[in-house]
């Protein structure tokens, strides 16, 4: 298929390296193809290194996924492929960073920081994904609907990022119905 699926360990700091390959290798067998290490608040990943190359010897993508800006330098200097996300807020750890990030708006909404950030990635010629942020329903999930519309129309050729799990975990709707919308909808943008 021509999208990429993250298949996200919400709780991989608090797991033992093995248990993290054996999920990764059930997530792969299932049809991921790149293994998201979620990293949790208040949280110590000490292990991060170590997982990031026990995943990579097995010729696994990997993204790590952190509002801490120092466990998104150490993935990716651990060789992961993504790091989950970069706004305008943290913009300057790009420099200490070489994975492929996932760009986010400032603010929930904000398309227009989004837009900025998107501008000075294309000005420099680096690769990202772009994430308009899908929101939960009655949570302005219609909104961040057309927030990916716009972003496709005005950027035609850019990777777009959609983590639907905001919808089906969130909103407690995890199934194959939903799941197959939201494919069409990857699909389709």
């Amino acid at each position: 298929y021509d999208c990429d699926i993250f298949a996200e360990i919400v709780d991989a700091a608090t797991l033992p390296t093995r248990k993290i390959l054996k999920i990764a290798k059930d997530y792969i067998n299932q049809g991921a193809n790149v293994i998201d290490l979620g990293c949790m608040p208040d949280t110590k990943f000490n292990h991060l290194e170590e997982v990031v190359k026990a995943l990579k010897s097995l010729n696994i993508k990997v993204s790590v996924d952190s509002a801490d800006n120092e466990e998104l330098i150490r993935g990716s200097q651990a060789g992961a492929d993504f790091i989950l996300s970069i706004s305008e807020k943290n913009l300057e750890i790009m420099n200490k960073i070489k994975a492929t990030p996932i760009l986010i708006p400032s603010k929930q909404a904000d398309l227009k920081s989004l837009e900025r950030i998107i501008d000075i990635f294309l000005k420099r010629k680096k690769d990202f994904f772009a994430d308009p942020i899908l929101d939960p329903i009655h949570y302005g999930f219609a909104d961040s609907i057309m927030r990916f519309i716009t972003i496709r129309k005005k950027y035609p050729e850019i990777k777009i990022f959609m983590g639907t799990g905001n919808l089906t975990e969130l909103t407690d709707c995890d199934s194959s119905g939903v799941n197959a919308t939201m494919m069409g909808l990857v699909s389709e943008l």
